[in-house]
């Protein structure tokens, strides 16, 4: 997962998938970023990188999604597949939160 803060956003690239088997290091990664989370306003979770994704995965955008509202901070998805994107839309995610390009 790379990470940039930028214009009062935070991005996060994800550049492998979204998979039981790298979301422990991910959760660790992200309890650091949210200690400096005065220094962002926006959360974006870029996945125009990400081919792979699992329940595990779901349950961590999920997580993340929790984590931000309860900080006040604003959430979306992006460059997310066609895939990816159906598949949140299923899940009616995109009730919680917006999928861009």
């Amino acid at each position: 997962m790379e990470r940039k803060i930028e214009n009062n956003k935070l991005t996060l690239l994800m550049t492998e998938g979204l998979t039981a088997n790298k979301i422990p290091e991910y959760n660790q990664q992200l309890d650091l970023l949210l200690q400096d989370h005065e220094q962002y306003q926006k959360c974006i979770l870029d996945l125009s990188q990400t081919v792979n994704i699992d329940s595990t995965g779901v349950t961590f955008v999920i997580s993340l999604y929790k984590k931000m509202k309860a900080i006040e901070k604003e959430f979306c998805v992006s460059g997310a597949s066609n895939e990816i994107q159906n598949l949140f839309k299923l899940m009616k995610l995109d009730q919680f939160f917006a999928l861009t390009e």
